[in-house]
């Protein structure tokens, strides 16, 4: 599902021109397509995607972006629609039709409230990721029993295991692309960016266009440890708490959602730097951990919302 557009040109229009107005437009060839994407104050969640194509008598330039694209996502589409009809002619078709653009919801969000979204936004398919492959490995349970019964993990208890520094690496970098939102339009920015201790390679990063000094900055702190991720969002504004968000009951456990979290981090701790496997650990114990992943990094971003006064939607 998506809103795809196709304009109708003329054969006898120079595929050379055509593609070479398609990059001047900002698209880069990705195999058999093209993708726009700029990385421009968070407006664009997945850019626009275009194929082109022909028949013996025209030229099909289809363009198209997702159903949960961004406004802006929505907006540029209809200005390369508009572009390559005003250059080379023709007609395109819409969802809507015949020369119809798509229409806008013009809807005022900051910069940093669309940056909190789209690292948000990416999460469920991050986690479902995960959640699909544990699900589908699946082993008899006296295979599994004999492998415990031997003190070792079988395959679907490893496979779980290692799941956890998946599952890290999304935590990790799920509340690092928070972070790199807010410090970019903070009020404290420059006390926090002169206290920062960049790593040297990042500069030639910063240098290049590679990243931006924000992303080098949060680069430089472990987002390893959930109580140093409290603190970093405290040093940026006192009212958001990590830690609080996260210390109310869920579900009636003794286990609040940040005590998961810490000790998910510490299973990935384990796991690479000791080695440590849990035998323990199945694959029902790591899908309960992922939808309370879920949940706890779900808590996390209304509570920003909240703080700033954002829709969560």
């Amino acid at each position: 599902m998506g809103y795809d557009a196709t304009n109708h040109l003329d054969r006898s229009v120079s595929k050379e021109k055509l593609i070479d107005f398609i990059k001047l437009l900002g698209f880069e060839k990705r195999g058999e397509w093209f993708h726009f994407f700029k990385r421009d104050e968070y407006k664009y969640l997945y850019g626009v995607g275009l194929y082109l194509s022909s028949t013996e008598t025209e030229w099909l330039v289809r363009t198209r972006t997702p159903i949960y694209c961004s406004n802006d996502d929505l907006k540029y589409q209809n200005y390369v629609i508009k572009k390559i009809r005003q250059f080379f002619g023709g007609y395109f078709v819409s969802d809507n039709g015949k020369n119809r653009y798509f229409s806008v919801d013009n809807v005022e969000t900051t910069a940093a409230q669309r940056g909190c979204y789209a690292a948000h936004f990416r999460l469920s398919d991050q986690l479902g990721t995960i959640a699909f492959l544990v699900n589908n490995y699946d082993e008899p349970e006296n295979v599994r029993d004999v492998f415990r019964m031997y003190g070792s993990a079988s395959p679907s208890t490893l496979l779980s295991n290692i799941a956890t520094t998946y599952i890290s690496s999304i935590i990790e970098s799920y509340f690092r692309n928070l972070y790199v939102a807010l410090l970019t339009y903070s009020p404290k920015k420059e006390q926090i960016l002169s206290s920062a201790r960049i790593v040297s390679n990042d500069y030639i990063d910063i240098a290049e266009g590679k990243i931006s000094i924000e992303e080098a900055v949060a680069l430089s702190m472990s987002f390893q440890n959930i109580t140093k991720i409290d603190s970093y969002f405290k040093a940026l504004d006192k009212k958001i708490s990590i830690y609080g968000a996260l210390s109310k009951p869920y579900r009636r456990r003794k286990e609040t959602l940040f005590d998961t979290l810490n000790r998910v981090l510490e299973h990935r701790h384990s796991m690479v730097h000791r080695m440590g496997v849990d035998i323990s650990y199945s694959k029902e114990d790591v899908l309960k951990d992922i939808e309370s992943v879920n949940v706890a990094l779900s808590r996390a971003y209304e509570h920003i919302c909240q703080v700033y006064g954002w829709d969560t939607e």
